[in-house]
């Protein structure tokens, strides 16, 4: 009985010392666990071993790739200076062998009238040895090392050109997207520690700040660096070490990839990215808590009928015509009465921000005309239902968009179903939108299209 005794009292104590030991290690956020001691499951997986912000040239880390597609990559210990991302590697067959041209662009050429972006030379992203970097005194003798998760936007305003960035749907549900599906791919959570733009910082807001509302509200602790900080870092006669950083630029993705050239949108290959259905948890969950925090309900008003949404934009340019959506909102109305939905006709410019992703989060199926609004898809449950009226012609935008998010799709012409093996024009590089794309008497039949709603809402009456 005393062995015993004495076997609890020294496991007690070795077992006190031990967690006494990790939780020093656990303070201050410039710790990282070994990989061994994370594995006991019983740490933070947010802890890591003390590592300093400096890092002297004899102890420079290689570069690794970790994953990617044209105009996406993923990248651990990027090296920064002078202006020049700079990838340090041994082994560069392990990079994407179209070297910059699959990762970095250019600026444009001022006499090119297509204004597309060449590759980057070395003045803006280079590949080669430490030893090359070092003989050609492009290091500085210590490196700063920049911790955690950055994501950078290449995107930059040229002349009359804007960066495609001051637009929310461009932003978030593409480039930030984009950079997001690659941490998923490889089973991280984490959120970024910083987000870096080229641009200025009226190139990158969107009219009406949604992006800045989203970066302030659901990223609150993330630093948002832009043109300034970039120059203050090119100038600063540093190194820095980037941690963990995506890069994402749109026209490296439109230089490779067939995909992204047919449709014209710079996502077109992220789906070819295999992710849990859960992948955009971590997001949205942030999302619930602030909206629950303002009292928000996520949840049915009654179990048994789903809600859906209608992003109205009667308001704008491109709309339904004025018949047509009296008779639309006549048949939703009837719906919800009779109890099969709960519907909710959101005009989105009037209502505010966080109620606005209130009903994103509680919705089943969301419709409406093609349209900045159908981003808030972003936001539903996983495997919900998007329908999307368009005039004659096709954009790929939110159908690819609800590839990723895993939800069932439609597009709509006026009473059908536009299916997907009518998408693809087999003869040109680009889907051409019809003369009726854009316009404001956009025709839907009402009766048929809510049979249509009654039917994908029905498909999600008993889901949580």
């Amino acid at each position: 009985m005393a062995l015993l005794s004495r076997k609890v009292f020294f496991a007690g104590i070795f077992t006190i010392s031990l967690l006494t030991i990790l939780t020093h290690l656990g303070i201050g956020g410039n710790y990282k666990a070994h990989s061994s001691v994370s594995q006991l499951g019983f740490l933070p997986t947010s802890w890591t071993a003390k590592r300093s912000l400096y890092v002297p040239a004899d102890e420079y880390p290689e570069t690794e790739y970790i994953v990617g597609v044209p105009g996406f990559n993923y990248f651990r210990n990027l090296y920064f200076s002078n202006g020049t991302f700079l990838v340090l590697t041994t082994n560069p067959s392990s990079f994407p062998e179209q070297g910059a041209d699959y990762i970095f662009s250019g600026l444009a050429r001022l006499d090119d009238p297509s204004k597309k972006r060449p590759p980057a030379g070395e003045d803006r992203f280079a590949i080669m040895t430490p030893k090359e970097a070092m003989d050609r005194g492009l290091l500085q003798p210590a490196a700063i090392r920049k911790e955690g998760i950055s994501m950078f936007f290449n995107d930059v305003k040229e002349g009359k050109w804007n960066s495609f960035l001051d637009h929310y749907f461009h932003f978030i549900g593409e480039l930030f997207l984009g950079c997001w599906r690659l941490i998923s791919v490889v089973g991280e959570h984490e959120f970024p520690a910083r987000l870096i733009y080229r641009a200025n910082a009226t190139d990158w807001r969107d009219p009406a700040r949604i992006t800045t509302w989203f970066q302030q509200s659901v990223l609150p602790d993330v630093a948002i660096e832009d043109n300034p900080i970039f120059t203050d870092r090119t100038v600063s006669q540093m190194t820095f070490i980037y941690d963990r950083i995506v890069i994402a630029d749109r026209w490296a993705a439109h230089r490779i990839s067939d995909e992204v050239r047919f449709w014209n949108k710079a996502t077109a290959d992220l789906p070819s990215l295999k992710v849990p259905s859960t992948w955009m948890d971590p997001m949205r969950n942030r999302l619930k808590t602030l909206a629950m925090a303002e009292l928000c309900d996520i949840q049915r008003k009654r179990a048994e009928a789903p809600v859906v949404v209608y992003i109205n934009r009667q308001l704008t340019n491109r709309r339904l015509a004025d018949e047509d959506a009296d008779a639309l909102l006549e048949q939703m109305v009837k719906l919800d009465k009779e109890g099969v939905i709960e519907f909710y006709n959101a005009q989105m410019e009037n209502l505010p921000r966080v109620q606005q992703f209130c009903l994103a989060l509680k919705a089943d199926v969301m419709f409406g005309v093609h349209g900045n609004g159908l981003s808030h898809q972003l936001w539903m449950k996983p495997g919900s239902g998007v329908l999307e009226i368009m005039g004659k012609g096709f954009a790929k935008d939110y159908a690819t968009l609800a590839e990723m998010m895993g939800h069932e799709y439609h597009a709509i012409h006026y009473n059908e179903t536009y299916p997907p093996d009518k998408w693809r024009s087999p003869d040109v590089y680009t889907f051409e939108h019809g003369a009726e794309f854009h316009s404001p008497k956009i025709r839907i039949d009402a009766e048929w299209f809510a049979t249509l709603v009654m039917d994908v809402a029905r498909r999600r009456t008993y889901r949580a």
